[in-house]
């Protein structure tokens, strides 16, 4: 997965919700110029900020190890 996808992914689950962007940033401690940047695939936020945001949208991270890695 891309940064632009991942951005897709929290916009739609945000609109979901009907959450605006101040909002999720409040919910979630994070800057909302984090929050549009992200959105709009132009930020790679730290895994903690990630957490933060996804926790908000009830979403979480799946991470995956290749064999062998």
């Amino acid at each position: 997965m891309n940064l632009e996808q991942l951005g897709n992914i929290i916009r739609e689950r945000r609109n979901e919700l009907s959450f605006s962007q101040e909002l999720l940033s409040n919910k979630s401690d994070v800057a909302i110029k984090t929050i549009h940047s992200v959105e709009l695939g132009k930020a790679n936020p730290s895994l903690k900020t990630l957490d933060k945001i996804l926790e908000n949208l009830d979403l979480e991270i799946i991470v995956v190890n290749r064999k062998g890695a």
